[in-house]
């Protein structure tokens, strides 16, 4: 029995020893995290790609690392993938080592590197290819999968990736200047009787998202006139048009009257096209105060920078 007693105590006290040899040799383990990056967009670059001039685009951003210098790596290359296509996946610049890294790049560079014209609605999206200190490469766009792993997705304040979209987007600055009559279906004298070539000068409004058409009316019975209000819907890019007096003439005859028409009438920015869809009506005076005669009209008047 003290023989089995004295065993138990020499057990445990090897087994203390092991374990206090074993602490002595326990060294800090590594750094596991993932040399994770950062993109950003520049803001002294464009933010999307023009649709009137795509090539005329330049894209600025900012690579850097999640955790800095904490965790090491060989290198990113910066790719880019057009319309989610993943299979088809091209560099923008490789080996980049140094960060925070300022990279830019063009209209004409995506042009040439998808060998295709850069279309409305294409979108652009920028990442970056990881290779880490000991080689491994871990793609931005991989096939199946979430980048980098699934861990990464919930991280606070990462930006795996950005992305530039091509499109046009309604700047009232832009309508300003002559545009051409491509269609008028209102042919009255009344209004001026348009023709198609005829120029009719447009410019933007004080208010917000509005545009002025000094189109109607013209002739030698107007005394004064006045530009055709319109308001523009920024998303939908319909017009519309309040009713506005726009136009007199001396002795009180006559008032021509401008309103929306049977529906909104439409702007294309990408085509510096405008279409507006009104009534005109005209009140006629015998004498001031007496309506001595009234004619409305509804036409559409298509216009092109």
């Amino acid at each position: 029995m003290k023989k089995t007693i004295l065993y138990i105590f020499l057990l445990y006290g090897l087994v203390a020893m092991f374990n206090a040899c074993r602490k002595d040799d326990v060294q800090t383990p590594p750094d596991l995290r993932f040399p994770l990056p950062v993109l950003t967009k520049d803001t002294t670059g464009d933010m999307f790609i023009p649709g009137k001039d795509p090539e005329s685009f330049l894209g600025k951003f900012v690579v850097d690392m999640y955790y800095g210098t904490a965790v090491k790596l060989q290198k990113v290359d910066i790719v880019v993938i057009r319309n989610d296509n993943k299979t088809n996946v091209k560099t923008i610049k490789a080996d980049v080592t140094s960060f925070p890294a300022s990279i830019e790049v063009t209209g004409t560079q995506l042009t040439t590197l998808f060998d295709s014209t850069i279309k409305l609605g294409d979108k652009f999206e920028i990442g970056a290819d990881v290779t880490t200190i000991n080689g491994q490469k871990f793609k931005a766009f991989p096939m199946t999968g979430n980048t980098y792993g699934g861990h990464t997705t919930g991280l606070p304040r990462s930006s795996f990736s950005i992305m530039y979209i091509t499109g046009c987007w309604f700047d009232k600055s832009t309508f300003s200047g002559w545009f051409t009559v491509m269609r008028d279906t209102f042919g009255d004298a009344d209004w001026g009787d348009l023709k198609t070539g005829d120029l009719v000068f447009v410019s933007p409004g004080t208010e917000e998202n509005q545009i002025l058409v000094y189109a109607y009316p013209y002739n030698e019975y107007i005394y004064t006139v006045s530009p055709t209000s319109c308001q523009v819907d920024p998303v939908t890019l319909d017009v519309t048009i309040p009713p506005q007096l726009i136009g007199t003439a001396m002795f009180s005859y006559p008032y021509i009257w401008v309103e929306q028409g049977t529906g909104p009438g439409t702007v294309s920015p990408c085509e510096d096209a405008i279409t507006l869809n009104m009534t005109l009506s005209a009140v006629y005076y015998s004498a001031p105060g007496v309506v001595f005669d009234s004619y409305s009209q509804t036409g559409v008047l298509e216009l092109r920078k």
